[in-house]
């Protein structure tokens, strides 16, 4: 059976986020091991052209960009050996009603190759904290600029189930009145952040108490039964599925 995840693009277009698809053409298409991985495997795609360009100097630390709306950093992003920046585009938002679905987010192989930038990963218990995604990454050569081209792979998302036998279906959530309250929902939980303490639900198997905060909107009643299977009442939101 497979486990439901939600989730919407933040100033971000939907379809920057597909599936992972190997090209037939190579022989380890065939390989169960791997088609079984890439059933949870997602990849998200850069919406604009973004050349990112930083100068470490005597004097100070430059970067010039041209969306510096996008770009968030601070002196501290470059007291490591390689710069560190972060990018507010491309932007998620996942959740599930699902008990003890892990998400990842990984590097994209390619990316050190054709971008000269590697995205730094890390992963937590998506169904006891619910959370949009943003692109923090590390300069590979910082002599050279980081250019990124639109539709560009810039990183990996994952889901692990419970059962990794059991597949993802990833569904975007286009109803408006979802995903203010969603957003509404989620800066209120980033208040509990800076109150509580919110890291060990991080990690933590999922329970009443450390069940996602915003989950119960994609899923205000309890699901019924007929005899054709469970049935899941969405309301007037619309939803593209990758099955």
């Amino acid at each position: 059976m497979s486990k439901k995840v939600y989730y919407f693009g933040v100033d971000t277009p939907n379809d920057c986020l597909a599936r992972n698809v190997v090209d037939e053409d190579y022989i380890y298409a065939k390989c169960p091991a791997i088609n079984h991985q890439n059933s949870r495997i997602f990849i998200a795609h850069s919406p604009i052209d973004i050349e990112i360009k930083v100068d470490r100097t005597p004097d100070g630390n430059r970067v010039i960009c041209n969306h510096p709306h996008l770009l968030e950093y601070d002196d501290d992003y470059f007291h490591a050996p390689n710069p560190v920046l972060q990018l507010k585009s491309p932007m998620f938002f996942f959740w599930t009603d699902e008990d003890n679905v892990w998400f990842e987010f990984d590097h994209h192989s390619m990316t050190s190759l054709n971008n000269n930038f590697v995205a730094v990963g890390g992963w937590f218990n998506l169904s006891n904290w619910s959370k949009a995604t943003s692109l923090a990454f590390t300069i590979v050569d910082e002599t050279k600029p980081v250019i990124i081209k639109k539709g560009d792979p810039v990183c990996r998302i994952r889901f692990h189930p419970p059962n990794l036998d059991e597949g993802i279906i990833l569904r975007e959530v286009t109803d408006p009145k979802i995903v203010k309250e969603m957003k509404v929902k989620y800066a209120k939980k980033r208040q509990q952040e800076e109150q509580g303490d919110w890291k060990s639900r991080l990690f933590s198997r999922t329970d009443n108490t450390s069940k996602c905060p915003v989950s119960f909107l994609i899923n205000p009643k309890k699901k019924k039964k007929s005899k054709f299977g469970d049935i899941q009442k969405l309301g007037t939101s619309k939803v593209r599925g990758f099955k």
